[in-house]
């Protein structure tokens, strides 16, 4: 359990958090979501990354990003007890561990629906939209069209890459159930204040983007606390 807590909670975040440092922020209004994404771009402080390298970057990054975002969540689960416990550990609070529970079944669904349809599906669609166009198939007011219909849905209330449904249910989400899952722990004397306090940092973060750079702030955060937890067990179990 404790490799699997590595990999989710360790290897995992720290995939993440480099990976994020090239997943630029702030374009949607200037200069346009498709504007900007649909070719590479050089560092620009406004953007927040560190650089951009085009829609094949777009779509690859959240081909790899989406499964690792789904291990974190597995790992969050292992700390709620979800999978394996003592039956003779009597936790305190487990109102908090069942919060975190539903709360990180609803992030991982709609983190998942977000990167589908904004990540992957998005990368696809701006890559044949080149080639397309590249090739002579469609016109440049064919690929206007094209664009300013992607554009609007970037920004639809319901499955837009930015303030829609799906992506503040899946941020919020991410904040309640690392703020739960701290709490659940603390009581039961199995986090430190410190690494409670940076699992919380996590969620906040997070939930308030996984874009550069609250992205791989956030997974730093994760990546420190789930060490300090997985030491401050290890400590403990000497002791017991």
């Amino acid at each position: 359990m404790r490799l699997m807590l590595f990999i989710c909670l360790v290897l995992s975040p720290l995939i993440l958090l480099g990976m994020e440092l090239f997943h630029p922020a702030h374009f949607t209004a200037n200069p346009g979501m498709t504007a900007y994404l649909c070719h590479p771009q050089p560092h620009d402080p406004h953007y927040d990354a560190l650089s951009y390298f085009g829609p094949n970057w777009w779509f690859l990054l959240h081909m790899v990003q989406t499964p690792l975002v789904v291990l974190v969540g597995i790992g969050l689960l292992i700390l709620t007890d979800t999978f394996h416990r003592d039956p003779a550990y009597k936790p305190k609070g487990e109102i908090f561990s069942w919060i975190a529970r539903a709360a990180i079944f609803v992030f991982v669904v709609y983190f998942t629906v977000l990167d589908s349809i904004g990540g992957i599906a998005l990368g696809r669609q701006l890559i044949v939209i080149d080639q397309l166009f590249a090739a002579g198939e469609i016109s440049t007011y064919d690929a206007h069209v094209i664009q300013r219909f992607l554009d609007v849905m970037w920004v639809d209330s319901w499955i837009g890459g930015i303030g829609s449904f799906v992506s503040l249910a899946g941020s919020w989400a991410v904040f309640i159930a690392a703020t739960s899952l701290a709490i659940y722990l603390t009581i039961n004397k199995r986090m430190h204040l410190l690494g409670a306090a940076l699992l919380i940092g996590f969620g906040w973060e997070l939930q308030v983007a996984h874009a550069s750079y609250h992205g791989p702030i956030a997974f730093g955060l994760l990546v420190i606390a789930s060490i300090i937890y997985l030491y401050q067990n290890r400590l403990s179990k000497q002791v017991a």
